[in-house]
């Protein structure tokens, strides 16, 4: 196991960590869980077969000084009997609130992709988040980091990396009693590599705990190893769970 990668896992121990100290920090004061579970999934055969499958899991965990954030994602897909997309994303974020609006944080991200050209993609940030406004009706965050990436190339498993700047907004805005607008833009900028994901969706509320969301997921790199294309997209509608 490398360096780097230790250095990843030792700072998805220093999030989970702070998980329990967030529900020591709020005993007697009371910690809201909350959580969000999608799953989208379609099949066709006849003159060819394909299946895909997509889906994650959220979970924020907030005290009156912590705020604790993981995430799942994972997206499947075959054609013919030949898997033509497998990649599964696992990132969390720890942050102390010295404020309503405002917070220091620890986030890391892991990806692993088999078509992307790298082995896999680890990152780690500290920085400051900040809270515009945040209501049933609408919300927007945004958050400003330092931090360090480190990517594994498929062809020789050699490690690319290096500092990057990492941005990120989340915005939602309630558009009628039963229609919600999702929009989360997140970038890694560094020297050699820029690194753009941004989702974004309309999710129609079924029932107090169900909805249907139609997304669209636009991923960049301005830099991708040889024959790998730039730019992934992913349009698809999913049955979205909220606990």
């Amino acid at each position: 196991m490398t360096n780097n990668k230790l250095i990843w896992i030792a700072g998805a121990l220093l999030i989970n960590g702070s998980v329990h100290a967030a529900d020591n920090d709020a005993e007697g004061k009371g910690t809201v869980w909350s959580g969000k579970g999608q799953l989208g999934f379609s099949m066709a055969s006849g003159n060819s077969d394909s299946d895909n499958l997509n889906g994650s899991v959220e979970l924020k965990i907030e005290s009156e000084k912590w705020v604790n954030q993981s995430k799942l994602e994972a997206q499947y897909a075959s054609s013919d009997g030949e898997t033509t997309t497998d990649r599964f994303v696992f990132s969390g974020k720890t942050g102390y609130k010295w404020r309503d609006a405002d917070h220091f944080f620890y986030a890391s991200r892991y990806e692993n992709d088999d078509f992307s050209g790298y082995d896999y993609t680890m990152s780690a940030s500290v920085g400051w988040g900040h809270k515009f406004f945040e209501s049933d009706k609408s919300k927007l965050l945004t958050e400003l980091a330092l931090g360090y990436k480190v990517q594994a190339v498929d062809a020789d498993r050699s490690e690319v990396s290096g500092a990057i700047l990492v941005g990120k907004m989340d915005y939602m805005r309630q558009l009628t009693e039963t229609t919600k607008f999702e929009d989360v833009l997140l970038i890694e900028s560094g020297s050699d590599n820029t690194y753009i994901q941004n989702d974004m969706g309309v999710a129609l509320k079924v029932n107090e705990a169900f909805a249907v969301k139609l997304n669209y997921q636009y991923r960049h790199n301005t830099d991708v190893p040889a024959g790998k294309e730039k730019t992934d997209e992913l349009i698809s509608a999913n049955l979205v769970y909220d606990f």
